[in-house]
């Protein structure tokens, strides 16, 4: 295996899009593809940002470190086609639920790639893209986006993300789930990813949840950041319910009916009642290390077949 400052000197990069559409109007999503040296099929992730956007300290970093050990990275950009720069005070203005559509057509889109094996395709994401690549592990989800029954991400690496969509009996496609997580978080919060994670593992599932202690939300940043205006998520928890439709918990307020469709006016009186403003984080070098060992770990093991 190339050693990762002569695999990022060799590698290539190109740009891949593909269409989707944002509200009835079509766009088409970028990403970057980084490719290390050389002609053959190769396993690779897709890396989803945040509320904050594409960074090069956090998404292009870890791209690097993915194409130093011999694989493919996609950077995935789901605001600029858009016209969004950031979510952090308005999470509504790109929902994880386009977020994650957007996933599932990268994820087609790199599976038809000449240097791609497409059976060995993962997921890592960031805070709201943490969430993408939790939702992303969910069968029902990948149904609805219309992938070929034989395409499926084949390992989920969601870092701090949200965790307030509980499913009822959450069926994953098999594909195994690390979720990396902050002790500190008081953004995403981490009980509600702990709690989903035993669901999760109650219906087979194949979790594993690391909790960095100490570490913050955002812990493999590089700045500090406090924005009162943000919106704080980490109190709602929408659950479906038996006959379908979701309830928030904290309101009690029903947010979607038996289709799935939302419900303006009860998800409008859940929010004021569980969400919040302010969300805060930053760097934990500790955890920063941690994290991108266990991505690789995770990555050799599922991945690279141990390499």
């Amino acid at each position: 295996m190339l050693q990762p400052s002569l695999a990022v000197a060799q590698q290539t990069s190109e740009t891949l899009t593909f269409a989707r559409d944002h509200r009835g109007k079509p766009i088409q999503v970028p990403g970057q593809l980084l490719l290390p040296a050389g002609s053959g099929k190769v396993p690779a992730m897709v890396i989803h940002h945040g509320s904050g956007g594409v960074s090069e300290a956090r998404e292009h970093r870890y791209a690097r470190e993915l194409v130093g050990m011999g694989m493919a990275a996609l950077v995935i950009d789901s605001f600029k086609p858009r016209g969004i720069s950031t979510t952090v005070s308005n999470q509504d203005a790109v929902s994880s639920l386009e977020m994650t559509d957007d996933a599932f057509a990268a994820l087609k889109a790199l599976a038809g790639h000449p240097r791609i094996d497409a059976a060995k395709i993962g997921i890592v994401g960031f805070s709201k893209g943490g969430t993408v690549a939790l939702l992303s592990a969910h069968e029902r989800r990948a149904e609805r986006a219309g992938l070929p029954s034989g395409l499926r991400f084949a390992l989920h690496v969601p870092v701090y993300p949200a965790c307030g969509s509980h499913y009822l009996r959450p069926k994953t496609s098999g594909a195994p789930l690390y979720m990396l997580i902050g002790a500190a978080d008081t953004y995403a919060g981490v009980a509600p990813c702990t709690e989903y994670a035993e669901k999760l593992r109650a219906e087979g599932a194949k979790v594993e949840v690391k909790v960095y202690a100490g570490a913050p939300h955002g812990f493999d940043g590089d700045r500090a950041y406090n924005v009162a205006t943000g919106e704080n998520w980490s109190r709602c928890i929408f659950e479906e319910q038996a006959d379908g439709t979701w309830k928030e918990r904290v309101s009690g307020q029903i947010t979607n009916d038996q289709q799935g469709r939302r419900i303006e006016v009860g998800l409008k009186s859940a929010l004021a009642a569980c969400r919040m403003r302010g969300v805060s984080g930053g760097p934990n070098a500790a955890a920063k290390a941690a994290a991108m060992n266990d991505l690789k770990e995770a990555v050799r093991r599922h991945l690279l077949g141990g390499r």
